[in-house]
């Protein structure tokens, strides 16, 4: 029985890297055959394969054949990690959208990135959420990724918060650390229009926290 607990394991853990993989092989394939289309965009395929794969050995472990790997990796350092790659994601996105501009000439090309693109990219925000908001959630992800913030949104359904800290349903709270007050109340205000009909709590200010600042959603 654990033998076979342990190959459903490997083969759940397995499974998005192989699939993953063969779409993205068959992508490749498409591109370099297609004389009218540029290599830069196969360039862009491998390094967005590059990040597909790294979430996936962060949980993975093998050992056989004489090869032991170990990619244990906590939930703060995960979420942080898909926060950071969300971000690359948005980056090869806006350079796909570029050369289909160049490709095109008579189109405009886009504005550089403003300075507060800069400075967002070293932030990151989490943006939490019980299961009535998800919808709300990926709308403030992609919202923070725009702005250039290092984002992502994650599930929870607060058991790990005491009844005082906990809001009720239709509720936002903002939570951040006293170093990265700013950033807290940058993201409030940017946000201030897609929150607008929740109920706003009192913002959470911790002593210290692992991201710039969360987003708690109830």
């Amino acid at each position: 029985m654990a033998g076979a607990r342990m190959t459903a394991d490997f083969l759940i853990k397995i499974s998005p890297i192989i699939g993953g993989t063969i779409l993205i092989a068959v992508c490749l394939i498409a591109i370099l055959r297609n004389p009218s289309v540029s290599n830069t965009f196969a360039v862009l395929l491998a390094f967005g394969a590059l990040l597909f794969v790294i979430p996936a050995l962060s949980i993975f472990n093998f050992k056989g054949l004489g090869i032991e790997f170990s990619g244990q990796a906590t939930t703060e350092q995960v979420t942080q990690q898909a926060a950071s790659i969300n971000a690359r994601l948005e980056d090869i996105k806006s350079a796909l959208a570029d050369l289909g501009r160049r490709v095109a000439p008579a189109v405009a090309p886009a504005p550089p990135p403003s300075a507060e693109f800069g400075t967002n990219r070293s932030q990151t925000v989490i943006v939490v959420y019980s299961a009535a908001q998800k919808t709300l959630a990926k709308q403030l992800e992609n919202q923070l990724l725009k702005k250039g913030y290092q984002a992502t949104s994650v599930y929870s359904d607060y058991s790990e918060l005491s009844d005082a800290r906990k809001g009720s349903p239709g509720s936002v709270r903002f939570m951040y650390s006293d170093a990265t007050k700013s950033v807290g109340e940058s993201v409030k205000q940017l946000l201030k229009a897609d929150t607008g009909s929740l109920a706003l709590l009192p913002d959470d200010v911790r002593p210290q926290m692992s991201a710039d600042a969360q987003v708690l959603l109830f």
